[in-house]
């Protein structure tokens, strides 16, 4: 338990700083957003498998699938329902 706080920490104290770097100028925001991606990456390497912020980022990829499949499918019924009312 004392563990996951530490981790939880240490994350939220990374992710302070990586918002305040990156919010002190436009010239310098591809260096600072470089930087946050490698804390982001070696502070997710760190958790365990089962820790909730490993779990959310493992499960991402497939609700961007699932949302993609959503979208598709909306538009083809929207292209439907506009050729059936173009048809009346």
């Amino acid at each position: 338990m004392h563990r996951f706080l530490l981790t939880v920490t240490i994350g939220g104290a990374a992710l302070i700083l990586g918002y305040q770097l990156g919010s002190r100028g436009a010239s310098t925001r591809a260096g600072f957003a470089g930087m946050r991606r490698k804390l982001m990456k070696r502070m997710m390497g760190m958790m365990p498998e089962d820790s909730p912020p490993r779990l959310v980022m493992s499960i991402l990829p497939r609700l961007r699938e699932q949302n993609d499949q959503i979208l598709n499918l909306l538009k083809e019924q929207s292209d439907l329902l506009r050729q059936v009312s173009a048809k009346r």
